[in-house]
């Protein structure tokens, strides 16, 4: 399954606990029966090629939000700038449910081994 969108600036959460995310902005229709959950996956923009990610589809529990549904996409050994840019991005392995975490120490602890298992999944190859 792959979806598109363009990175629009989020709440700078993933940056400040060393997991920068680009956040697509899609339209809530398009997310309709697309599953929730992390996935290992593979984006591409630009002339880039591409790149191995883990998106994050869901609502953000750890963190009070609107309810809405959002991408957030990591990838993997790159610190450039995406906003603006049109990603697309292809789910592979599903890594996990999201799920609330009781603190932010806890998700960044996941977090770590989401991208290790992202890292050694087929998608990221």
């Amino acid at each position: 399954m792959e979806l598109a969108g363009v990175v629009i600036a989020g709440d700078g959460r993933g940056r400040a606990i060393g997991f920068p995310t680009g956040n697509l902005r899609i339209d809530p229709e398009t997310l309709e029966g697309v599953p929730r959950g992390v996935f290992a996956g593979r984006a591409r923009w630009d002339e880039e090629g591409e790149r191995a990610v883990v998106v994050n589809i869901g609502n953000r529990p750890t963190f009070a939000g609107d309810g809405s549904i959002t991408v957030e996409v990591h990838v993997l050994d790159f610190d450039g700038d995406l906003y603006g840019k049109t990603v697309v991005v292809r789910l592979g392995q599903r890594l996990r449910d999201e799920q609330r975490f009781d603190s932010v120490e806890e998700l960044t602890r996941q977090i770590v081994l989401d991208v290790e298992r992202a890292r050694h999944s087929g998608a990221a190859a």
